[in-house]
């Protein structure tokens, strides 16, 4: 009985000493990456990026794009500056990419501005949301913009040895004058309330996750699971509008390449499998968002609404020519108001979901929102 006591003593020792640790590295994770001064972004608000995405979207969604279906037929050249358009929601994110050498990239090909450092060298997109508090999108008019990034929260969950490290990013996107003093352009667009756009046109949260390398034992474990699914989440029932699509190489390519995203997932078979464990290629986080923003744009535009904002969370991953269901139905009690959008894999379980909140239409800005 002593000898019990003794090394239930010494267990309990143990455990709060990890607990201990683990409260101090997440501790002093949280106030070192908070502390960081992200660089500003800045980019000019040319039509030629939106376009880009736009003619890598549109053999995806042919009924979509076309004029019939929401008074917006794609242009066959660059839209003019002099005529802007509006930038359409989701496609802020082929904008700001990441200013960085190639000295500053890590081993997986992700930058090391987020990044906690060593021993958690693998990222993933976990979730995040966008809000888009005017009526429309900036003018794609050619002028100068910036983002502003903060790392807004850090945390470190998970046992000894099996740790995730969570960061919550904030980015802002605001018009800027050429010259503009910089820490005039913090004070105008930075908020400690999140909630308060200030001067920003958009704000989104990214909720990135940072992992230990696996181990070889891991990686045998993950390839002898290829092809099975033994986790399937089902997904809501009887949605109101649905598109399958097939994500083939040639879309991550070009969604890597507008968005400046250098990640070995969505490009380097070999490496996926061998070094992450997946049996293909990834489809990019924030590309599964613009899917689901796009889907969910066009469909509503029909009903005389617009997209305001979005929270979702990526619970599965998504994989290159593998089908996919892109869905949407008005949450229950909510009227048009609130959507659930979620993505179903190609088994049908859930792999992305998230909850869209909408406003009327103005008519003024049916010819030029898209």
């Amino acid at each position: 009985m002593c000898s019990n006591s003794l090394r239930s003593s010494t267990s309990s020792r143990k455990v709060l000493a990890l607990m201990r640790h683990a409260s101090s590295v997440s501790s002093g994770l949280h106030q070192e990456m908070t502390a960081r001064r992200l660089p500003l972004i800045y980019d000019y608000l040319s039509p030629q990026p939106a376009h880009l995405l736009d003619l890598s979207l549109v053999d995806f969604f042919p009924a979509l794009y076309s004029s019939s279906a929401a008074g917006y037929a794609l242009p066959k050249a660059l839209p003019s500056i002099h005529y802007p358009r509006r930038m359409a929601v989701g496609h802020h994110l082929v904008y700001f990419p990441p200013q960085v050498t190639l000295s500053q990239l890590l081993p997986d090909g992700t930058d090391i501005l987020h990044a906690p450092g060593e021993p958690f060298n693998r990222r993933m997109w976990a979730g995040g949301r966008a809000r888009f508090p005017q009526e429309g999108g900036p003018l794609l008019d050619g002028k100068r913009a910036v983002c502003v990034e903060v790392i807004r929260d850090v945390t470190l969950k998970g046992q000894a040895g099996e740790e995730k490290v969570f960061v919550n990013i904030e980015r802002r996107i605001a018009t800027v004058e050429e010259g503009e003093d910089e820490e005039d352009i913090r004070g105008r667009i930075c908020r400690d309330d999140e909630e308060d756009p200030g001067d920003a046109v958009v704000i989104e949260r990214r909720d990135l996750v940072f992992l230990r390398e696996k181990t070889s034992e891991q990686l045998r474990a993950d390839k002898a699971q290829f092809g099975n699914n033994n986790r399937i989440v089902k997904p809501p029932l009887n949605p109101q509008f649905s598109h399958k699509i097939k994500p083939t190489k040639a879309l991550l390519f070009r969604y890597s390449a507008l968005t400046f995203n250098a990640h070995f997932i969505h490009h380097d078979k070999a490496y996926t499998q061998d070094v992450e464990g997946y049996r293909n290629l990834l489809v990019h986080g924030p590309l599964s968002l613009t899917l689901m923003l796009t889907v969910t744009r066009f469909s509503l535009f029909k009903l005389g609404r617009v997209v305001r904002e979005i929270e979702y969370r990526n619970l599965t991953p998504l994989y290159v020519e593998e089908e996919m269901n892109i869905c949407a139905k008005p949450k229950s009690g909510r009227g048009l108001d609130v959507w659930d959008v979620w993505i179903e894999g190609k088994d049908g379980g859930l792999a992305v979901r998230g909850t869209v909140k909408t406003s009327d239409l103005e008519d003024g800005d049916r010819d030029n929102r898209f």
